[in-house]
């Protein structure tokens, strides 16, 4: 019984090995690749092209600023700041985290384990008013008698929490229940990366030599052998093994020392050496492909591989990236948000939370000024909104106005001329 105990205190409540969750590949440590290593979620994030991956799209995700929203009735909106949430989304979610650290937090969840896990601290009228992570490893839902809940383990107890109190950041599912793991979608191509990986640091342990073996015309003489142990004889493998003395003349203590091969002995390569192997074109290609997993363009992996750093397209390359991989990301969460952070109440007064997003999204200074101008010449943009929006200060009460051209006329009296107006009594015709 206390296997199983502490069993279901690491991994939760019994489940078939084919679950969706993965617990028993996980387990194992991921299991081995067909490149011999084993990836798992944890282990994949000592490829430095995974972590910048998922900083690259937590980091934009953790700065936007997230507020609370109202409808005004008229098609805009105001923000909210007397919610309990108000200041906790943008600042502090709970008393231990800032609201940074607990979007990364959950970010990583999500783009590794393909699900992310908040739960929702509510007082006695039901208003969120704190967000706590939960681990994806111990954490996942469950369907019983039509009611989905989520279970999940904290400090080695097992919890059971209701649907409406867990936000759940997932990207692709199968059964849109629970998210598909990226690490485990792309194990062999982070597989191979670790085994270049480690073929790479092994390679310099041996002196930049690639293995091999020595060929002796008849039997190892005891001159031989202690020539291949070595001066510290005592701390070398036993004299039976004389194979393991070879191995210790290399690494970089020994890189420089001089190896004396007696008796006719020749030293035989048996690897292909990393130049011929392609070793850094594969490495290359290998970041290619992870990148691919979390569409992330290769330029901001800091990787130059047939790209350019210069021009006018990396401007439209980090705006496309914007939309294309971290506003889906956004809107995801925003979605799970706002259906499950306010109460019914809330959701019928209009209440929701949006992410700004238009600091990264608006472009170079000619953009942006040509965008701001074509705006406030059909009345979209008052001066103080487009202050705003440039951070600036506003230009008081008279910038809230909104303008348009005098000379403009509805459409359906283009071609007619315009109405003459009457003077005024009193006033001179010239």
């Amino acid at each position: 019984m206390g296997f199983l105990t502490n069993f279901m205190a690491r991994f939760g409540p019994s489940d078939s090995m084919e679950s969706p969750s993965g617990w028993f590949v996980r387990m194992l440590g991921g299991g081995p690749t067909n490149a011999g290593v084993h990836v798992s979620e944890h282990g994949a994030l000592y490829l430095p092209v995974v972590y910048a991956c998922v900083n690259r799209i937590a980091n934009p995700l953790s700065m936007f600023p997230l507020g609370i929203y109202q409808d005004d009735g008229r098609g805009g909106r105001v923000q909210v700041k007397e919610h309990p949430m108000s200041q906790r989304l943008g600042l502090r979610p709970n008393d231990y985290m800032s609201a940074r650290t607990l979007k990364k937090t959950t970010s990583l969840h999500a783009l590794t384990w393909g699900n992310g896990y908040r739960e929702i601290e509510r007082n006695g009228r039901g208003e969120a008013v704190g967000l706590w992570p939960l681990l994806p490893g111990t954490t996942r839902p469950r369907r019983i008698d039509g009611e989905l809940t989520f279970d999940t383990t904290i400090d080695g107890t097992n919890f059971r929490l209701p649907h409406g109190d867990v936000l759940h950041l997932m990207d692709q599912s199968q059964d849109g229940y629970v998210g598909m793991s990226q690490v485990a979608l792309a194990r062999e191509a982070m597989g191979l990366a670790l085994a270049m990986q480690t073929f790479g640091s092994k390679f310099f342990a041996n002196d930049a030599k690639s293995g091999g073996f020595l060929m002796h015309p008849g039997r190892l003489g005891p001159n031989a052998v202690n020539n291949l142990r070595g001066q510290d004889g005592k701390e070398r493998a036993a004299p039976e093994d004389p194979r393991s003395r070879v191995e210790k003349q290399g690494g970089l203590d020994n890189a420089h020392r001089v190896k004396v091969l007696e008796e006719g002995m020749k030293f035989v390569s048996t690897t292909i050496p990393p130049e011929d192997a392609q070793f850094l074109g594969s490495r290359e290609f290998q970041i290619a492909e992870i990148a691919r997993m979390f569409d992330v363009p290769l330029i901001m992996l800091q990787s130059h591989q047939n790209t350019t750093t210069w021009g006018t397209g990396i401007e439209q390359l980090m705006t496309g990236f914007i939309r294309q991989t971290v506003a889906p990301w956004a809107e995801a969460d925003e979605q799970e948000m706002n259906w499950k952070l306010f109460t019914p109440e809330e959701r019928a007064k209009g209440l929701y939370v949006k992410h700004n997003m238009k600091a990264l999204m608006r472009g170079d200074d000619a953009a942006r000024a040509a965008f701001y101008q074509s705006m406030f010449g059909v009345a979209g943009l008052s001066p103080n909104q487009i202050a705003a929006l440039e951070d600036i200060e506003p230009i008081g009460p008279e910038g809230d106005k909104h303008f348009v051209p005098a000379n403009y006329v509805p459409i359906e009296m283009a071609g007619q001329q315009p109405a003459k107006t009457q003077p005024e009594a009193g006033t001179v015709q010239p």
